[in-house]
């Protein structure tokens, strides 16, 4: 048992907010002393429990007992002015202590202060007349919940004094009547008329006695509460005091809240009531107010705590709770903000973020909190600041709204990757442009030499061929590269994933080994998808070779395919997917499998895990870009020594789709016509300029030469009549191939037209002129494939009337 006189240090007290302490109550004199009787067995939790009430400004004067002895030690001299008490006590409980105060005649508020209460027992433990309870977590709300009972003690004491003295004395009730604080009348129970009022009923509602009294009690009242009015006073219990909550009307119209106190009695031989009221107008909004933000904060998806100026934590949230891994029954109270913070970040927080708070108020930035069961670290979006008194200025508490920043993280590497992806496609096609005029020329001149020696030079053709062999690995490598880029032809056409894997299975039991086993599940009502055969080919091989050279052992590789949608808020956490309806394609393996770091560069083109000279590194490039040139996306799944799962994405063919193209197949044993026609070659690349012209006049063509479009189309308006088919590099300086077109074809509609191209950035608009018959030819080409493309063009324009002239 110990008794304990909270008044503190002069400076102890400067040093803690101070409120007013006319705020919390109007009817308790806070510089009197508060005799509490705490019955409580953690003197912690005490001690907690005086800290709030002396932080809101109440002058305790304590005695702290923990057992029923202790207690009924007591109950002979009760001096005390308020309990408070835990629910749960070694072998007793404070319904137990409140029983027995009450049986020794007591009557003080009592108030329970504990970690869980059910809602039941809450309900039982008012019905019992327990003032109030406060949960330990919340205990911020001690002082309200105190001053609440306080006030309501003292209306008590006034309206029983009140009682008492009219039953005692007329005279002496009369004069208490009239001086007391709060707003009396007394009303006739039959007619409802006026018979007494105050001077602060008076004073409180704006009239004259003679008014007053001239008014009945149902004229206060708004229509929809007079028959709770009538059931009131008209209840066959006419000693009992009825209390609740009412509104009324003033005489300027207001409609106020008040908490009305009804008591009947006889006054000069009538049956009256007697009625004492409170307003609670500002109390109620002041509630309202406060209940919209808890719930504002309660439900926030935010981090959210407060913490007194001494770093004790007061309030978490329940976002902030499931952040942290703290379970909603756990108490926080207690516990110090450092606790939640990552060690790493300690020394910002006692260095930086403190001194901040305490001296300017505020500080924002980021900051790792801990979760308290993994230890994870979570990245936080932490803005502090002070809350301070509204009347004082003064500080009284330290808040924080942090947003977790772990998603915002992701995303944004996510979105780094894909633009370095970007970057790397920039590059790589652009180099593949390049190289493929290059290779084009050196594989025209080698596929020239080479006929040329046949004859007679046999060392000399073996030359060309092997130059021949190296133009055409090196042109295989470019296609990878515009693969990657994202800037292939592509021949797209409407195919089942479910056919491609049987085409390709075929070839894997080679490429693959026999010891890996391959197994497929199939969706039997696959949709359809809109891709070129050829490539989706290559994304599968490529894949499985990925696979093989994951498992140097042996092992499995598992082929699906699935229909898959995605919504707009499945794709939210992710930049990877994107809203709609996919065709899936999923490659699994039982291999090493990869580690993050891994993970983030597998798709880099010429990035290999493999030993020197075992690998481009521009397998899953190729895979990556074909996808993407799709409109599809990947998804990679792997962790070391579980495998891998690569995630293919392919949209659903919706409509059939025009502009499909489709270069014919040529028989390469087919003798190659030549002819006389004249013919206009556009491309900026001298080296394709001069092969293309020497292999074409060879053949007895007459060939007109531009080296950018504009000159393409100066030579064409000049030649116009005699130019029977144009030539075109789809990219070239000053007017592209596509912008040639357009003028060529105003001038002269007939013209038959060829382009050629390896890379393009207008894949769209060369699609669209296939479908009318434009004829697409891929770079590099050899001398051959140009000739007979040029024949079969210019022998499709004389067979095609429009096209003739």
């Amino acid at each position: 048992m110990q008794q304990h006189e909270h008044n503190g240090s002069a400076e102890t007290r400067m040093s803690q907010p101070i409120i007013k302490k006319t705020s919390l109550t109007n009817l308790w004199n806070m510089d009197a002393p508060l005799r509490a009787m705490l019955i409580e067995n953690s003197q912690a939790d005490a001690e907690l429990n005086l800290h709030e009430l002396e932080h809101a400004g109440f002058q305790c004067k304590a005695q702290i007992i923990a057992t029923p002895a202790e207690f009924v030690e007591h109950l002979g001299r009760f001096p005390f002015d308020i309990v408070l008490a835990d629910y749960r006590l070694p072998g007793w409980t404070g319904v137990d202590a409140f029983a027995a105060m009450r049986k020794s005649g007591h009557d003080v508020p009592f108030i329970l202060v504990t970690g869980i209460l059910g809602e039941e027992v809450a309900v039982e433990c008012i019905k019992q007349g327990i003032t109030d309870y406060v949960l330990k977590e919340h205990l911020a709300r001690l002082p309200l919940v105190v001053a609440r009972a306080l006030e309501e003690r003292a209306v008590r004491d006034a309206r029983n004094l009140m009682v008492q003295a009219l039953r005692q004395s007329e005279a002496n009730s009369l004069f208490l009547f009239a001086h007391n604080p709060l707003p009396m009348w007394v009303f006739e129970n039959e007619t409802l008329h006026f018979l007494q009022v105050n001077d602060a009923a008076l004073h409180h509602f704006g009239y004259s006695r003679t008014d007053f009294l001239q008014k009945r009690a149902g004229d206060f009242h708004p229509a929809e509460e007079i028959s709770k009015l009538l059931a009131a006073v008209q209840d066959a219990l006419p000693r009992e005091p009825l209390a609740g909550e009412w509104h009324l009307l003033k005489k300027d119209g207001s409609l106020i809240d008040v908490e009305m106190f009804l008591h009947k009695m006889e006054y000069t031989g009538r049956a009256a009531t007697l009625v004492v009221a409170q307003e609670i107008t500002e109390r109620k909004r002041a509630e309202e107010e406060k209940q919209k933000f808890f719930t504002l904060v309660e439900y926030s998806r935010d981090f959210i705590a407060v913490a007194d100026l001494q770093d004790n934590v007061e309030y978490v949230n329940p976002a902030g709770r499931a952040m942290l891994g703290i379970s909603i029954t756990e108490p926080v109270t207690g516990t110090h903000s450092v606790e939640y913070v990552d060690p790493e970040d300690l020394p910002l927080v006692y260095d930086t973020i403190l001194p901040a708070l305490y001296s300017s108020g505020y500080w924002q930035g980021e900051l790792r909190f801990r979760h308290r069961q993994t230890g994870k670290p979570l990245p936080m979006d932490f803005v502090g600041f002070q809350v301070k008194d509204q009347k004082s200025g003064k500080p009284r508490y330290v808040a924080t709204v942090s947003r977790d920043m772990t998603e915002r993280r992701a995303l944004e590497r996510q979105l780094q990757h894909a633009q370095k992806f970007e970057a790397f496609g920039q590059l790589a096609g652009g180099v593949a442009h390049d190289f493929n005029n290059v290779i084009g020329a050196i594989l025209g001149w080698a596929e020239l030499g080479e006929e040329q020696a046949a004859s007679g030079n046999p060392t000399l053709e073996g030359y060309f061929k092997k130059i021949h062999l190296q133009c055409d690995r090196v042109t295989a490598l470019i296609r990878q590269l515009l693969a990657f880029a994202r800037r292939q032809i592509l021949e797209p056409r409407s195919l089942s994933l479910n056919q491609t894997v049987h085409d390709v299975l075929g070839l894997l039991d080679n490429l693959i080994g026999k010891d890996i086993e391959i197994k497929t599940d199939l969706d039997a009502e696959l949709w359809a998808t809109r891709a070129d055969p050829t490539q989706i080919e290559q994304v599968l091989l490529n894949l499985c070779i990925n696979s093989r050279d994951a498992m140097p052992k042996g092992g499995r590789v598992s082929i699906e395919t699935y229909n898959s949608e995605f919504s707009v808020q499945d794709c939210g956490k992710t930049l990877g997917p994107q809203p709609g309806r996919f065709v899936e394609l999923r490659v699994s393996d039982t291999g090493i499998g990869m580690d993050a770091a891994t993970r983030e560069r597998i798709f880099e083109p010429f990035f290999t895990t493999k030993g020197t000279g075992k690998g481009t590194g521009l397998g899953l490039a190729t895979v990556y870009g074909i996808v993407k040139q799709h409109n599809g996306f990947v998804l990679v799944e792997s962790e070391p020594g579980k495998g891998s799962t690569f995630r293919i994405f392919l949209p659903i063919s919706e409509t059939p789709s025009k502009g499909e193209l489709n270069p014919p197949i040529f028989d390469d044993l087919q003798p190659v016509r030549g002819g006389t026609e004249t013919i206009l070659l556009a491309d900026d690349h001298d080296g394709i300029c001069e092969m293309a012209n020497s292999v074409l006049t060879g053949k007895g063509y007459h060939v007109l030469i531009a080296h950018d479009g504009e000159e393409a189309v100066e030579a064409f308006m000049g030649n116009c009549d005699r130019i029977s088919l144009v030539l075109l590099d789809v990219i070239m300086p000053r007017r592209s191939g596509p912008e040639v077109f357009s003028a060529i074809k105003a001038a002269k509609p007939g013209i038959p037209v060829i382009f050629a191209t390896g890379y393009s950035n207008e894949i769209a608009v060369l699609a669209d002129l296939a479908a009318r018959g434009v004829a697409v030819m891929r770079k590099p080409y050899s001398p051959a494939l140009l000739c007979r493309r040029v024949r079969e063009v210019l022998d499709a324009a004389w067979e095609t009337p429009s096209l003739a002239r």
